[in-house]
């Protein structure tokens, strides 16, 4: 046994971060690259960004980022630099420190010093794009970073705590509080969000066998947090010309179209990230762990975190351990758990850049084949005539007899990863012969309709998503597509049909009248039995059913065992496999007459419209919502339910009205013929400023379903112009 080595690596960042002027020459480069970026926003707010090279684009895209969110992009950098605590204080240091078990500053520059000379021009006009912002809106403070560094994009690879299968207690379990700086003050914020049921993505490709003009159709509908993107399109003389929305902070189009191709990701729960149970002990002071009977050195790193706590600056330092199979990120029944994922921070940059240059479905599939995207599926259609479905990337290759959902045994090499699944190997369809896919962070196994017998082989692992009641109503629709146009898919991914009302709402009449159909309830079961399952502002048996479902669909989570799964949770929460197994006849009536109450209680009555209680309200920055405040009826359910046009909507502090957090952030319908046509709708419009027309000015549109025509010509784009400008020119 050979003994420990012990590394100490203190990352550490100053609380107090002094300014950092920009020099003479660094501020003539801002100004001669910002003189060739040229910014032309249409009739929407629709910024339209015209450059000489690739880089000024990420200039001009990250300046216009700037521009409408600046507080969100720097709280976003902030994020993924694991320094949050530095502005949000101690709730925030457990955030950190899950960030920094995989990433820090000193291997970002590093990944920026290897990759490429033109992935670097590109990270370097990244930085620049805000460092220029910054510069010339000194009324627009940052809040603690006052230069943008150029390796920032490759802090890039850090994965999502709400889905590792861990909760607060594993991860402080492992990582507790000094005792010495005073932890019983201490109070973090949880790390595991509670179950989001209302989000979900939808992405659909349709062939030109099945359109009116015969030309393939992309649906592209993220579904995230309102105002965390932007609506943008990027074109440079060295062959850039893509429209779509990138997340703040990042310079790629995350989902989005060109004239060739376009792609929709939507989340999905086969991952690349497995817990792995270390067998420790402790030997001279220094700790080792097994692996196939041998007693290997566990390295060490000291993380300082700096936090704003109250009036001054403190710090905390953790020393944390990582093995062969990853960082060790949570203590469980007192066993160690590594994480394993992919370390691809490089390639992973370019391959989401490079998707937004390609021409050919074989350019865009050799960007997928380098297998490095994980949590994502892709829908894809192109001028060509191909569509695609891949679910997953990155799928590493596993023992399909164990549960990779569960911590695995870290001691034997049995348990290692056997590689990585092919591009091909994984659930995928190619110019299927019903000629549409779709997904809706559903399982694949109904990708292309009907369920699919040899995809239901492929190991489980690749198969734990659920068939939510999206893809269900998505299924249901597209089954009889037929001469679709763009119009046609606007209304079919705003239909209204509830397939969990209809699912679940016939078995609470008939236990009603099982139990003798008490009187007290017996208008809103008349409203019920009357209903239709179609989702409508006016619709009083919407109100109650959403409310309903919702109540079974938390005691469903309340009643799994713990430690609860993600894939297992999620499952439920986005309406897949909730279920009425465990709730019989007398509590499914109960659960009514809790709604029926709660309504009552707020309201005054029970008989309330679906729209007077679900609204959208747009507010300054701040702001909560209000019952006092202007708002608009919305038909949208949560996603549970089944409304493709997913929509949450959740009480304010102060409100007895749901008003909408998260759902149709940026949505474009894309034909793909010898002329690229497309419609697209951004919330309430692309503006973050109250007082400007283009902040609620898309709100009716994105209620109602009556997009914007996409001016992606540059002809288009002149023939619309609102106004014209370079970087540096204060217009907003």
């Amino acid at each position: 046994m050979r003994k420990s080595i012990i590394t100490f690596i203190i990352i550490s960042f100053s609380v107090v971060v002094k300014a950092q002027s920009f020099t003479t020459t660094e501020i003539n480069a801002f100004k001669k690259q910002a003189s060739s970026i040229e910014i032309i926003r249409d009739n929407w707010g629709v910024p339209h960004i015209y450059t000489n090279t690739d880089a000024d684009a990420v200039f001009g895209m990250m300046y216009v980022q700037c521009e409408t969110f600046f507080s969100k992009v720097e709280d976003a950098i902030i994020s993924r630099m694991g320094r949050e605590s530095e502005v949000q204080g101690k709730a925030a240091v457990y955030k950190d420190l899950w960030s920094r078990l995989y990433i820090d500053t000193i291997q970002a520059k590093k990944y920026y010093l290897k990759s490429s000379p033109y992935l670097r021009k590109l990270c370097d006009a990244y930085a620049a794009g805000i460092n220029y912002y910054i510069l010339t809106h000194p009324n627009n403070k940052p809040k603690l970073l006052q230069r943008i560094q150029p390796w920032v994009p490759f802090l890039n690879n850090i994965p999502s705590v709400n889905n590792s299968n861990l909760t607060d207690a594993d991860i402080k379990s492992m990582y507790p509080w000094p005792t010495s700086n005073n932890a019983v003050a201490f109070n973090f914020r949880s790390l595991l969000k509670e179950e989001d049921p209302q989000a979900g993505s939808n992405g659909w490709a349709i062939s030109g066998k099945n359109t009116k003009d015969k030309n393939p159709i992309l649906l592209i509908n993220p579904h995230s947090e309102f105002y965390n993107r932007i609506e943008v399109q990027l074109v440079s003389k060295e062959g850039l010309n893509v429209y779509g929305a990138p997340f703040l902070g990042e310079f790629n189009i995350f989902q989005g179209f060109n004239e060739f191709c376009g792609w929709m990701h939507t989340v999905t729960l086969s991952d690349a990230k497995d817990l792995y149970i270390e067998n420790t002990k402790l030997v001279n002071g220094a700790y080792v762990y097994e692996y196939d009977n041998k007693w290997l050195s566990v390295d060490s790193t000291k993380i300082t975190i700096h936090y704003k706590n109250g009036p001054k600056n403190d710090s905390v330092s953790f020393m944390t351990y990582k093995t062969l199979h990853g960082p060790v990120v949570a203590k469980r029944n007192n066993q160690w758990l590594a994480a394993k994922t992919i370390n691809e921070n490089i390639e992973l940059l370019n391959v989401h850049w490079s998707i937004t240059k390609s021409k050919t479905f074989a350019e865009f599939k050799s960007w997928l084949d380098k297998r490095v995207m994980t949590g994502t599926n892709t829908i894809y259609a192109d001028r060509t005539g191909n569509i695609g479905y891949w679910h997953g990337n990155f799928v590493p290759i596993r023992d399909p007899k164990l549960d990779w959902t569960l911590p695995v045994a870290g001691n034997t090499s049995a348990t290692n990863w056997k590689g990585v699944h092919a591009l091909n190997d994984i659930p995928n369809y190619v110019n299927p012969s019903n000629g549409w896919v779709q997904n809706c962070n559903s399982t694949p196994l109904y990708g292309a309709g009907i369920f699919d017998t040899i995809m239901a082989k492929k190991p489980s692992y690749m198969l734990p998503d659920g068939h939510t009641p999206r893809a269900v109503n998505a299924v249901r629709q597209l089954s009889k597509i037929k001469d679709a146009t763009i119009d046609t898919i606007l209304a079919m991914c705003h239909n209204a049909y509830l397939a969990n009302g209809a699912k679940f709402i016939p078995s609470l009449l008939k236990s009603y009248e099982s139990l003798g159909s008490p009187a007290t309830l017996k208008g809103p079961v008349d409203v019920l039995r009357n209903w239709n399952y179609y989702t409508d502002t006016t619709s009083v048996a919407t109100t109650l059913s959403v409310l309903w479902v919702e109540k079974v669909l938390q005691f469903n989570i309340a009643k799994l065992k713990k430690p609860i799964t993600n894939e297992i949770a999620y499952s439920i929460a986005n309406g897949s496999t909730i279920s009425l197994q465990n709730i019989d006849a007398a509590m499914q009536v109960a659960f009514l007459d809790s709604v029926v109450n709660d309504l009552q209680k707020d309201w005054g009555t029970w008989s309330v419209a679906w729209g007077k209680l679900n609204r959208f309200q747009r507010n300054d920055f701040g702001i909560e919502p209000s019952d006092a405040l202007p708002s608009l009826a919305v038909t949208a359910t949560p996603a549970f339910m089944g409304s493709i046009n997913a929509y949450t909507s959740k009480k304010s502090k102060n409100s007895k009205v749901r008003y909408g957090t998260t759902g149709n952030t940026f949505v474009a319908v894309v034909s793909f013929g010898p002329k690229l046509k497309a419609k697209s709708i951004f919330t309430g419009g692309s503006s973050s400023n109250p007082n400007s027309k283009h902040f609620v000015d898309q709100a009716n549109g994105y209620i109602n379903h009556q997009y914007k025509e996409v001016n992606f010509y540059k002809a288009d784009v002149l023939k619309n112009k609102e106004i014209s400008y370079h970087p540096g020119e204060n217009i907003f």
